[in-house]
Formats: C-alpha cells, structure tokens, sequence
C-alpha cells in the first residue's frame, strides 16, 4: 500500500515538472480561490510533499530549475497556508542544498519569508522560513558557495520591514520545539556574525534591547543539550568577536551616528552654563583635550557605546557625578570620560577581547551584560577615587586598585556567574579590603619572583633564549648579506697581468715599500685575487664597490666575493663566491681600529654620505681616500656600525659596514657566538634576549599566579622512593 502510494507521489510530482513548459503553474489552484477545488488542494499538497525529497536530488533539480519550477515554487510560498507552505518552504530548502538556481530571488520574496517567520506560530511552517533565511545571511561575498550576492544588507531590508522580527526569533529560543530553537539561535548568531560595519551598532543594539541576553542566559542554566551547548559558545566567541571589530572602529566626528552619541553625552551632563578656566566643552566631561575622538585609541567606537550606554541609563547619577567633579579641586578630578575608557580597556584585558580569534569553552554569563558590567566597574572606579582620597597623578593606583578587585569578583565562583552578586561584591567590598588585597598581590609577586624555583626557572629559560637567538644571528650568516667593499688607506693598487689572460693580480703599493701577494697568503684586505668573469663583475682593476659575504655550509669558512653592483638581495648559491676565509683564524672581533687611515670605495661612501662627489679615481693606480667630511662620519657616527675579524696578530681578515644598527647586531654577535662561544657585544641583542627570558617566565607563572599554586622558598626534598618498588625506581631530577 505504501510503495504505490510513493509511487503515486513520484508520478505526480514528475508529472507536474513535466507539464510546466506547457503553463501549468503549480500553483494556479491556490491562486484562483473561485475555481479551486478539493482535488486541485490535494494534487497540490502531494506534489510539494514529494517535492522535498525529490529537490534533493542533483538531475532532478536542475530539471525543475529548466522548467521555470523556481517561480512557481515562489509563487506558491507566497499563495500557500497550512501543510501546503510547510512542503513548499521545505522544497524551496532542498533547493537550496545546490549551490545554483536560487541566486535571482526577489526582495518581495525575501520580505515574505522574513513575515512568514514573524506570523506563522506552526514550527513545521517557521523553522524552514527560518533556514531559508540563514542560508541568505550566509551567502556572503567571502562565503564558500558559489551563490555570494545576499548577505546581512539583504536580511536587514526584510527586517525592516518587519519590526518584530528579532524578538520573534529571541522568544523562540525557548520554544518546546527543539529544532525551532536550534534553528532560531544559529540565524542570530550568523546575523552577528556576517553583519556587515554599515549595521554592526544597529543590530547589537536591536540585541541589547530585546530579551536575548536573559533567554541565552536561561538556557545556560537549563542543562543544555550538547549541540545548544555548543550553539551557546559559539554565540559567546561571535559576541566577543563583534566587540572587537567595534573596538578596531575608529570614532569619527564626520559620522552622524558617533556625533549623536557624544552630543548625548554632553547635553545630559548639564555643564554648558558652569565656565571652567581652560576648558571650553570636552574637558567639562573628563576628557583631556577639546577633540574627544583622539581619546578612544585604545577602546574604539565600542568605548564610546559603553559611555554611552551608561549616560543613557544612569543620567542623574552621572550629572551628579560630572557636577561633583567640577567643583573639587583641578589636581583631584576623577575625569568621567577617560575613566570610562580605562574600565572598557581594563575589561577588554580581563577577557581578551583585543584579540580577534578569541574562542571560549565555558560558560561566561556576564561577558553578554558587558554593558552592565561595565556601569558597576566605572562606579567602583569612583567610589575607589574618592576613598583614597587620590589625586590626578594617583590614576593608574586607582585602576591598579580595580583591577584587583575586578578580577576578585570575576574568579569568584558565585559573582562571575550572577550580575546581582557581582554588583555586591564590587559596591560594597570595603576600599581597605581591596588595598590589603592589592598589597598581598604585589608582596607575592617580589617574593615568588625571587625564589630559588623561579631563579632557576629564569635560569633555564635564558639558556633556551640564548640558543633561540644564536641560531637566528647565525642564520643570518648562512644566508649573507652585502657590504660595502673595504680597501685599505694610503697604498695603491696596480693590476699585473698574469699568464692567465683572465686573471689579474692586484699589488699593492705602499710609500716605503712594495710588495706582491697572491690570495693564498694574504688575508682578503691586504690583497684580492679575483676573476674577471660574469659573476665576479669587472676585472680587479675595475670599479669593485660591494662585496658579498656568506658563511660556508660547514660554518668554518666566509665566503666572499666582489662586484660591481648588488645584482641580487641574496646569492643563495656559493658559485659566485670564490675567496675564502678560515675562521680558525680569528680570535677577536673588535670594532674597526684604524679610524683615521681606514678608507671605504665608492660603493661604501653612497651608504655613509650623500656626497657622492667627493670621491676621485682617476685611474687604477690613483689613490683612493676620503673626504674629512667622509672620514668624520665613518670613524664618528657609523663606528658602532662597523667591525672586523682579527687574527692573534691583529691583522684584519674581514671588514664589516653594516647599513643598519640591526644588521650590526646580527653579524657581530652571531660571529661572537659562532666563533668565540661569548655572550652579546651588541645592545640590541641584549634587550631582546632579555625581553625573550622575562616574557617566558611570566608566560609560565600565568597559570600559578591565576591558581594560587604553592611555590617553595627553596629545593624540594626528593622524597623517599616508594615501598614495594625496588632498586629500579628513581627520580629524575632536572636541576637546571
């Protein structure tokens, strides 16, 4: 019975598709109430009721879709009540699973869907309505699919057009129909999550004002199933995320929307009468200058919200509290707006909200009243001020203070999960209690901070950064880099040929005496030997201004070679390097020596001068020196610039000029490390291998200080091995 019955269903619906070119609309029976009938109702509903299955498959659809199947589906959502909507709006779902045919919907239609959610209370109706339109928001120009034209703008025109609409899908989070509250939360958490900056302040707004924040916060409490559990943490993490995109938003005075917030703010403070010396408008409200935009750097336009929202909803008390301000003494103001951007920031860093890939894996109820939250902190802020008697210069004390006490009630197990309890916890915890808590903290901190565990800690940790950044520095060797090339002062270079044609032995000649060497017994300043190919430039009596050096392989040679131009960033291949340097024989790396006599060619004066003009070769056997001004800056300025490997006889093997204070850092202290096993020469080097020691100590402490773990003063005692274990246990104790 039931097989012919689908085969009935299967027919029809085949049959339908199949009489559609012919102009058979599928829903001519529900749009001519006159000559309808029983039997045309009946032939209707079958064939969307087989349609939702049928849809589903690929050829089937794409029949339907070439026979015009999509408007009179349309058609029938439209025309259609009862069972007969439910199939149709199913079918229209199953089309949708195909990533083509849906991409040239109408705004009526849309319009239609989003009052078919708003009217219709049978969840077998409102729950595909509602799939439909989450399959829109999420049809974005970054989306995967293939259809990418609807997106947020699309849904917020339907919206409009329906008022209610998100507190319709708010109340039905706790709708008895579970996939009707399923389906609810994902399209309000893909509204927030694909809406667009255009509507981001609106719609957090539209969630603020309906009842969202209470029914999430009822559902937490109500021993979620795990896939609304789950639905619950991801509207957490798209929360927290749609807060930091505002945050990264800046305030501008050329936005109506901010300049409204604002003229808010100062019209409910009252002040415009009271004249106050130096200040004008701005600084009335606690702002430190007259352009308040430049104020919310740190906290965005969601800083501006929060003062905002307060203002909005605490008006006496912050007239009052703006008015008290005024009359006190300049040097003990507690300023109300940048109080309010520091309690946003301190709350920003108490839940990590500046980081945009925030993920959450537990329940954390006031995170969604961050709003509220915020208003009592700022009162704590206040209250602190006041009973500290502080002045302006007191600031970061008092937010020292509320920090402390911000993150006492939010760890509580009670407060971080009641507003009420937190409430009480930051208003009425007495300012001595929180001072002495403040003092505690600070006193655990020196003391943990030296004890014996954390020395050797620290101790370990800097062994780990030493070796870190002795493998970056060497790195840098391996892969080389350009340097001016080096010649020395007050001697001549000729060219003799030799009985290669392609060889050419530079000489040199000095005022007392001349002598030839060949590269094999020379170090590399003295005299190159180079050949004059394509890789190497011009010959060695050519102009030769930069020189390439790059540590060997087996990190027990330099290769170098000279050129004519820096034809490449870097020579990845040691082909084009032909000289040599053993590094056995250096023993010091000092900083360049002969500051008087030491001359740099042409290549090395365009990096240490502008005057490029200064430089004289007239020919090969000219002498090659610097202008006073050149000197000046090559023995003044540039000297920590510059260094060179010495051998025990103090001759110089290589010369280094480095452009940068950086590529200094890298190349002396990398030789320094490589060659001599010490520690860093070089300032830079030092900072950060002491920022790289500090911040992973204290990334290891995050989790004690956060448990309140029990460090010893001094070493444990290794206790006694277990009885019953025998000689084959022990402990392994690392003392480092």
């Amino acid at each position: 019975m039931s097989q012919s019955q689908d085969s009935d269903s299967k027919s029809t619906a085949r049959e339908a598709v199949k009489r559609l070119p012919s102009g058979f609309n599928l829903s001519e029976s529900s749009s001519n109430i006159n000559v309808s009938t029983s039997k045309d109702d009946k032939s209707l509903k079958i064939a969307t009721f087989s349609l939702q299955g049928y849809l589903k498959e690929k050829e089937f659809a794409t029949e339907f879709l070439e026979r015009g199947g999509l408007e009179s589906l349309c058609d029938i959502i439209k025309s259609s009540t009862g069972n007969t909507l439910a199939y149709a709006l199913n079918s229209f779902l199953s089309l949708m699973e195909h990533d083509t045919g849906w991409e040239s919907l109408s705004n009526d239609f849309i319009y239609h869907i989003a009052h078919v959610v708003v009217v219709e209370q049978l969840a077998t109706i409102a729950r595909p309505a509602i799939a439909i339109l989450l399959k829109l928001v999420c049809a974005t120009s970054e989306s995967m699919s293939s259809i990418r034209c609807y997106g947020f703008p699309t849904l917020h025109k339907a919206i409009e057009s329906e008022p209610t609409f998100i507190t319709t899908l708010v109340d039905r989070l706790l709708s008895p129909e579970y996939l009707l509250s399923i389906t609810s939360m994902s399209l309000l958490i893909a509204m927030l999550k694909y809406v667009t900056d255009e509507y981001r302040s609106q719609l957090s707004s539209a969630y603020e004002h309906s009842n969202l924040r209470k029914n999430i916060l009822r559902l937490m409490s109500n021993h979620p199933s795990t896939e609304l559990k789950l639905l619950i943490l991801e509207y957490q993490t798209v929360f927290i995320q749609n807060i930091n995109k505002r945050q990264n938003t800046a305030v501008s005075v050329h936005d109506a929307h901010h300049m409204k917030m604002l003229n808010d703010i100062w019209t409910i403070a009252k002040v415009d009468h009271i004249s106050i010396q130096g200040a004008k408008k701005w600084k009335k409200i606690g702002f430190t200058s007259e352009v308040p935009q430049r104020e919310f750097r740190r906290t965005g336009l969601f800083g501006l919200e929060e003062m905002h929202y307060f203002v909005m909803n605490n008006q006496d008390l912050y007239s009052k509290l703006i008015l008290e301000q005024i009359h006190r003494p300049e040097g003990k103001r507690c300023q109300f707006a940048i109080a309010s951007i520091e309690v946003t920031d301190l709350l920003f860093s108490h839940w990590n909200i500046t980081s945009a890939n925030t993920t959450i894996g537990e329940f954390q109820p006031l995170i969604l009243s961050f709003n509220h939250v915020h208003s009592t902190t700022l009162q704590t802020f206040f209250r602190i001020f006041h009973d500290m008697e502080a002045t302006t210069f007191d600031f970061p004390k008092v937010s020292a203070l509320v920090r402390s006490q911000l993150r006492s009630a939010l760890n509580s197990s009670i407060s971080s999960k009641d507003i009420h309890e937190f409430d009480r916890n930051m208003l009425e915890t007495p300012y001595q209690q929180i001072r002495d808590r403040r003092l505690k903290e600070l006193e655990w901190a020196d003391d943990l901070l030296g004890r014996d565990a954390i020395s050797n800690l620290r101790t370990r940790l800097s062994k780990q950064s030493y070796e870190f950044l002795k493998k970056q520095r060497i790195s840098c060797l391996l892969e080389g880099a350009w340097f001016p090339c080096p010649i020395t002062s007050g001697q001549r270079l000729s060219v003799i040929p030799t009985n290669n044609s392609n060889t050419s032995v530079l000489h040199q000649t000095s005022t007392t005496t001349t002598t030839s060497f060949n590269s094999a017994t020379l170090p590399p300043l003295s005299t190159l030997t180079s050949n004059t190919n394509s890789n190497s430039g011009t010959t060695a009596g050519g102009n030769k201004r930069w020189r390439y050096y790059k540590l060997s392989r087996s990190k027990k040679a330099l290769m170098y070679g000279d050129f004519s131009e820096k034809f490449a960033p870097v020579l990845k291949s040691y082909d084009k390097l032909p000289n040599r340097i053993d590094l056995n024989s250096v023993t010091e790396i000092q900083s360049i020596r002969h500051k008087s006599s030491t001359t740099i060619s042409n290549g090395s004066s365009q990096i240490f001068s502008n005057n490029n003009s200064s430089i004289m070769s007239d020919d090969i056997n000219s002498n090659i020196t610097l202008t006073a001004q050149q000197q000046h800056m090559s023995s003044g300025s540039s000297s920590n610039l510059s260094f060179a490997l010495y051998t025990n006889n103090s001759i110089p093997l290589a010369e280094f000029y480095c452009a940068t204070t950086t590529q200094a850092a890298e190349w002396k202290d990398a030789f320094s490390m490589l060659l001599l096993d010490k520690r860093f020469t070089c300032k830079e080097t030092a900072e950060l291998f002491h920022t790289l020691t500090e911040v992973g100590v204290k990334v290891k402490l995050l989790q004690i200080a956060g448990d309140r773990v029990e460090i010893p003063h001094n070493f444990v005692e290794v206790p006694p091995v277990p009885t019953g274990l025998g000689r084959g246990f022990f402990y392994n104790i690392e003392l480092s």
